[in-house]
This record gives C-alpha cells, sequence and structure tokens, in this order.
C-alpha cells in the first residue's frame, strides 16, 4: 500500500481531532506543564510526556539527527507538543509504542539502547509497522533542526534573503528563458 501525502494528513488529522474530543475543551486550556513529575495533562489525570517517554523522544530525534540535542530539540518538540493535545497524544502513544517493541526485543527501554545496531534495528522496525508516527516524527525533527539559525551558521548558510527583497537589487532576479 502507496503512503500519499492525503493519507498522512488523514492519519494526524484523526489524531487530532481524536484528542479534542476526548479532551472535550480546547488544547491551550488544559495543557499544562507540570515539572515535578515531567510532562503535562491532556486532560484531568491523563499525563503525557513523562521523563520516560522524553527520553525516548530524545534518543529517536538523536538518532535521526545527530547532535540535535545539543541545539535545544527537547525545548523545541517539548513546546509544540503542550500546544495540542491531539497531537501530544498521537505521539505519546507513538512513543509508547516503540518502547513496548523494544522492550519485548531487548528487555529495556528504548532510551536506555547503547548498541548502534539494536537502535537502528528498533528505528527501521518502527519505521516500517508505525510509519504514519515515524514519518510525522521525522518531519517534526527535521523542521525544527533546519530552521533554526544557529544551525544554519554550522551549515555556513548565511539565511534567507532580506524580507524585503534582496539588498542590491529593486527585484528579484529573473531566470532566464530559452
Amino acid at each position: 500500500m502507496k503512503s500519499t501525502r492525503r493519507k498522512f494528513l488523514g492519519t494526524i488529522a484523526a489524531g487530532v481531532i481524536a484528542g479534542e474530543i476526548v479532551s472535550g475543551s480546547p488544547a491551550q486550556v488544559f495543557a499544562k506543564p507540570d515539572p515535578q513529575a515531567g510532562g503535562f495533562e491532556v486532560q484531568k489525570g491523563f499525563k503525557v510526556f513523562n521523563e520516560a517517554t522524553q527520553k525516548n523522544m530524545m534518543k529517536m530525534a538523536e538518532t535521526i539527527i545527530p547532535g540535535c540535542g545539543k541545539h535545544g530539540m527537547k525545548d523545541k518538540l517539548m513546546g509544540y507538543l503542550n500546544r495540542s493535545s491531539g497531537t501530544a497524544s498521537f505521539f505519546d502513544a507513538g512513543f509508547w509504542n516503540v518502547d513496548a517493541v523494544c522492550r519485548k526485543k531487548f528487555k529495556v527501554p528504548f532510551y536506555s539502547l547503547e548498541n548502534k545496531k539494536n537502535t537502528e534495528l528498533i528505528v527501521k522496525y518502527i519505521s516500517i509497522n508505525n510509519r504514519a508516527f515515524f514519518i510525522s516524527f521525522k518531519k517534526l525533527v527535521v523542521q525544527f533542526y533546519y530552521t533554526d539559525p544557529n544551525i544554519w551558521k554550522t551549515l555556513s548558510y548565511d539565511g534567507p534573503p532580506q524580507p524585503r527583497g534582496f539588498m542590491d537589487y529593486s527585484e528579484a532576479p529573473k531566470i532566464a528563458k530559452k
């Protein structure tokens, strides 16, 4: 079965809508950070992204883009997830699945895996069997990483043109027609 953009958007929309229906109130009202226990409440008595889930999230992010944790990836992801209960619930369930698969295969949580081959094996399994979750998370990590101006400097990219166009021209350069 071929994955399509429409199917992906439908999966994400279903997760967001289901989260909003279950909660019965807007995401901004009930998603409150809880620094003592880790994670945040998406509805009364239901927390997502506890400390173990956050560690699993960062292990997966580091597997996708090594070194991204040094550039504030955890804060970016948690800030994004804290704004939408449906999205947070979708990703929390995905990381629960990652951890369950890892515990069944290796008897340890995903974030505890030290062997690179074992980590890659779990990531490959998830990328095939929980494709919607994996593709969504990968796109999110890549988006947050490559839209960071501090990362641009490490890649020798000066950034996009000025907000009002190109500094040396009154109009943007035109592509020559053949």
